[in-house]
């Protein structure tokens, strides 16, 4: 899987320029904060609008609503348990929130779609945004407060991926075909997304002393859950019930690292971010040997 290896290599670069600025006093670690804005209100509701207005249609919808479905019941009970665990990591509430939020939504946006447009090609990238759907859903909902410690509640979940989701949907549903400008520049707002979350992650990573994430046994267990046990039980699970088209996509998305959304969305409102920056880097660091050895046994 040389291909995985690349992909978060070049990743992996990013966040390496966005560290040894910061530590090289080129750049400030506050100007993470603004590079977050730009990914929250520009970048990544380009990039969410433009996947639902292309590939969220009737059609597409009706012939595969059980990869939809099976979705949205496999992540409720994901987030349910990964909740009531986080309570036994740890006293701190917001460390909680950041451990059960880092189990619950993989980071299938910036490795899991480039990652499958690599190896698989954009007919399993479809079946892999609509398996996404509903993590998205939760992502810019209830996820975005708990790393916001915003309250949930119809304004604060007027935010721009959401408005990105909710207009790009219209788009796809109603067969609406975008002039050839918009679609260009869609895919031009989308296109710094992946490099911008890992420069922020580099320059939010050169505020602490790196040490300090090796030591922290919990990290650890946060990954082998996020990138060994919660991929190989819900693949399994679905083999077992003969859920054919279901497996892959659930493979792809399931089996990567933590979201870097624990370090994009706390830096809009000045939270601490270590522990998101943390598993972060220690869940892409270690998904190069994970994510071919999840492959490999079951594809």
């Amino acid at each position: 899987m040389l291909v995985v290896f690349k992909q978060v290599g070049i990743l992996f670069l990013f966040a390496i320029i966005g560290f040894l600025l910061c530590k090289g006093k080129k750049i400030n670690s506050s100007h993470a904060k603004t590079l977050s804005t730009l990914v929250v209100w520009v970048f990544l509701p380009a990039t969410t609008f433009k996947s639902f207005s292309t590939n969220f249609t009737l059609k597409y919808i009706t012939e595969r609503y059980e990869i939809f479905l099976t979705s949205a019941i496999s992540l409720t009970v994901i987030g349910t348990l990964a909740y009531l665990l986080s309570k036994f990591f740890t006293k701190d509430k917001y460390r909680r929130r950041v451990y059960a939020y880092s189990l619950t939504v993989p980071n299938s946006g910036y490795m899991g779609v480039p990652l499958t447009q690599a190896i698989f090609g954009d007919a399993t990238l479809l079946s892999v945004l609509l398996f996404a759907l509903p993590i998205n859903i939760y992502l810019y909902t209830i996820g975005y407060c708990f790393l916001t410690k915003a309250k949930l509640n119809f304004k604060k979940l007027i935010n721009p991926p959401l408005i990105a989701i909710a207009l790009g949907s219209i788009v796809g549903l109603c067969g609406i075909t975008l002039p050839e400008f918009a679609l260009d520049f869609l895919s031009t707002a989308s296109a710094p997304m992946g490099p911008c979350t890992m420069l922020i992650l580099g320059m939010t990573l050169s505020e602490y002393r790196l040490s300090r994430f090796f030591r922290n046994k919990i990290n650890y267990l946060i990954c082998l859950l996020r990138l060994v046990v919660i991929p190989f039980i819900a693949v399994t699970v679905f083999k077992l019930i003969g859920l054919e088209e279901v497996i892959l996509p659930a493979l792809i998305v399931y089996s990567m690292p933590c979201g870097l959304n624990t370090v994009v969305f706390p830096k809009l409102v000045n939270e601490e971010c270590e522990t998101g920056a943390a598993l972060a880097l220690l869940s892409t660091a270690f998904s190069m040997g994970t994510i071919p050895l999840m492959f490999t046994l079951f594809t």
